[in-house]
Parts: C-alpha cells; structure tokens; sequence
C-alpha cells in the first residue's frame, strides 16, 4: 500500500473519531529531538509508558545505560572535564541541553455530558472545547547526575473562563552516591511516585480514576462524594515537598516522601508523609536491565507482574471546612489526623496490561459549632479499588476498559459509587492521536459523558 494511500486513510478514520460521536505524565518530544527517536521508544501510545519508558523515567531521564553514542543532540559543556578532579577546589562541571527543551501538548475535545444535579437534569450537547487544555513542557538533563521536568497548562472551561498553572516542576538528582539506582532525591512540585503507574499523567485513558484520587473525606458524617475544590485529601495528584526513591537488585522499587498537606505552615510545621515499596517478576528489570530475560521486538509486550504495597499520612491541623447540616445549622470539619493504606499490581502478558489499585482510608474529624466549640470527634473509613484493562489491538488502535469502586463510611451523605470507564484511541502518527471515551455511573444511568478528542504533541 502507498505512503499516500495510508495517510488517506489515518486522515479518514481520523474524521471519523472527530465526527462520529456516539452516547496529565504526558509525552515529552523534547527526549525525542534529543535521542532522535520515535515516542513510541518509551511510551506504548503517549502518555503510557512502555517497560522502557519506565525505566527511562526511573533513571532520571536518561537511556538505560546511556552511551555518548545515543544522543543526537549533543549537551553543552560548562566547565572542563578536568575540573571533576579538582573539585572541590573549582564548581564541579556540567552541562545544558544541546536544544531548546521544550516540548507541546495539545488536547481538544469535543463533549456530550449528562449529569444529574440539585437542579435536575442537565446535559451539555457537544460543546466543541477547542482547545480544552494546552500544556507546555520543559524536560533534560544538567550534568551526569542531574534532570529535570516542568509542565505549565492552560485550560479553558465550558463557561469561556481561563486557568493557567504551574502544573508541576521538580529537579532530581541520581546515582551520586552508592550503588546505581539505588538512591535518587527529587524536589519541588510533582507527580509522586506513591502513585507511578496509576496516576492520571500515565494512564492511557483521557478520565482519570476520580473514585479513587478526588473523594472528598470531610463532612458532618464523613465524606461528601466527589470534589476537587475545597475538599479534603484521598490521596494528592500532585504534591510539593521532597521524595526519594530508587531501584535495587533491579527489580526492587521503593519511595519516601515528605510533602505539603492540609496544614498551614503559619499553624504547623507538620508535614504529610507517604511510602511505597514494589517488586516486579519477570519481564525487563525497573531499571531497564535485561539480563537473563528474553524480550519481543514489540517494545510494549512483556509477561510480566509488578505487586507493591502503599501508604499515606497526613494531617488537617488547624484547616476547618464549614459545612451546614440539614437543618441549617454551621459547622467546621477539621480533619485531625488521616491513614491510606493500598496495594497495587499490574500484570502484563503480551499485548495485555491489567492493573488496579484497592486502598482504604481512616480519617478522624473534628466537629465544630459556629462558636469554635467541639461537638463532636468521630473516626471515619471508607474503600475504593479500580481494575483497568489496556489492549493493543493493532500498533495504531488500542483499547481499555476501566471499573471504579467506592464505599463511602457508613453514615456518610453520599451513596456508593460504581463506574464504567470505556476508550478507544487511534494513534495517526506516533504523536497525534484521537480518542473516543465513555463513562457511566452504573448507580445513576443519567450520569455518563461521552467524548471525542484528538491530542498531537510537539
């Protein structure tokens, strides 16, 4: 078939995604330009990482075993090699990226929403958000131990309102003392690796897993349903604090972090503080070794399984959300002291992935009446777990399948939730993609949205 004949054909059932509308990670083409090399290296379709990718991402972006040979775009020195020696009686030297890294994300969406409110019914008939979200991307490395990353996104809503943020930003710094791998320190603001493999940058779904990462915790009987403004802490998409992790004997995963939380720092100087540990058998090694272990040419196929076990601390010291119970009566909510406990695993088997995560959570709330007096102090628990399938169906065309879960305390305002996340996405090129994506609220069949959007990076 021509060169002419296929783009013909991307370009057709391209229009078909965007037409047909039936009921964050983020790929970084900086590395690209710098490695010359196809996203698909690292990511099985942006923004998902493949094994490699993970790797690549794990050793501070930088190729596994990385030699002078791979990059293409070659740094630029500041400071001579003789200075390594002299140090530390001269700056120990280092270098810039040899091209501008910077990198572009564009998302436009094109929604059909059903919800039901206070008010009723409502339903947003396919609202063109072009765009609905820009990201602007900055990623490289400083030396032979240093890289970094940041992501600046600018968003508009339905309403014609605008936001733009600093996303995320951290420097992180590895392999500088001990066994490689083993101990890196990252700092600033990101992504925790509490969270790698299921935080919504990594996932190949456009939805991220609301049930489990924006239940709000704080109410008169614990727990308000989903929110992601003035509402307490699942567990953070995004944290601003100090992490360290590393990889050992290869497959062997741990972090540790100390982050911002609840608490004011003019109340407390308490912070929240979170861990995890992995294991992963079979398939490349975490930091990308592949010794003893024979991998296919598809770059995303592996038989794989990684198991690990998480957990998070925090405190809501001095931070009260006011709230009114039924009878109209205000209160503030403090929410003392809370416990997430989890387990993650994420088995691969060719062209197979299935992940989840199941956790719990314990929150202690302090009840106050409008005069600042405690009412009330009770202990609050609830669950949530997902289970989420991703096929590659063809190269270019992959599907998944997502089920959410939560249990909200017993006494709680709000019911149980269960919902379906189901997508389709068709990869035109390697760094432009279409999706068509539904979800359904299997307790409530009027909440569902179904979306069509194209995404290209650059």
């Amino acid at each position: 078939m021509s060169h002419r004949r296929m783009a013909l054909l991307s370009i057709l059932a391209g229009s078909i995604l965007l037409l047909f509308n039936v009921p964050s990670a983020n790929a970084i083409p900086a590395f690209a330009r710098k490695y010359a090399t196809s996203c698909t290296t690292c990511h099985v379709g942006f923004p998902k990482l493949n094994p490699f990718g993970e790797a690549f991402r794990l050793n501070g972006y930088r190729m596994p075993k990385e030699t002078e040979d791979q990059i293409k775009v070659k740094p630029v020195s500041m400071g001579a090699e003789a200075y390594k020696k002299m140090w530390p009686k001269a700056i120990y030297p280092s270098d810039l990226p040899g091209q501008v890294p910077l990198a572009l994300n564009v998302k436009m969406a094109n929604v059909y929403e059903s919800s039901i409110g206070e008010e009723g019914r409502e339903i947003t008939h396919n609202d063109f958000q072009f765009p609905q979200e820009v990201n602007l991307f900055a990623g490289g490395t400083l030396g032979e131990h240093m890289g970094f990353i940041g992501e600046v996104t600018h968003g508009e809503s339905p309403d014609g309102s605008v936001e733009t943020e600093i996303e995320r930003i951290h420097l992180q710094a590895g392999s500088f003392i001990g066994p490689e791998h083993l101990f890196n320190v990252k700092i600033g603001k990101f992504a925790p690796d509490l969270e790698a493999g299921f935080n919504e940058m990594w996932l190949s779904t456009n939805n991220g897993i609301d049930t489990l990462f924006t239940f709000n915790p704080i109410g008169l009987h614990g727990g308000t349903g989903l929110s992601e403004e003035n509402a307490g802490i699942s567990i953070p998409g995004i944290v601003k604090g100090l992490e360290v992790y590393g990889v050992g004997a290869h497959r062997f995963f741990y972090t540790a972090g100390v982050v911002n939380g609840l608490t004011s720092p003019t109340e407390s100087s308490t912070k929240d503080l979170y861990a995890r540990a992995d294991y992963k058998f079979g398939g490349m090694g975490l930091d990308g070794d592949t010794t003893g272990v024979t991998l296919p040419p598809e770059n995303w196929r592996e038989r794989s399984l990684r198991v690990g076990v998480l957990g998070y601390h925090g405190t809501g010291k001095g931070t009260e959300f006011a709230l009114t119970d039924e009878n109209g009566a205000e209160f503030n909510v403090e929410d003392r002291n809370f416990n997430r406990a989890g387990v993650y695993a994420s088995w691969y088997f060719d062209d197979l992935n299935v992940f989840g995560v199941a956790m719990t959570g314990r929150d202690r709330l302090n009840t106050f009446d409008a005069d600042g007096v405690r009412v009330n102090t009770a202990t609050h628990k609830f669950s949530t777990w997902f289970i989420q399938s991703d096929y590659v169906i063809l190269p270019p065309l992959q599907a998944s399948l997502r089920y959410e879960s939560l249990t909200p305390p017993s006494a709680a305002e709000v019911q149980s939730i269960r919902a379906l996340n189901l997508g389709l996405s068709y990869f035109f090129y390697a760094n432009v993609k279409g999706m068509v994506e539904y979800h359904r609220d299997l307790r409530e069949s009027k909440n569902y949205s179904l979306n069509t959007i194209l995404r290209f990076a650059f």
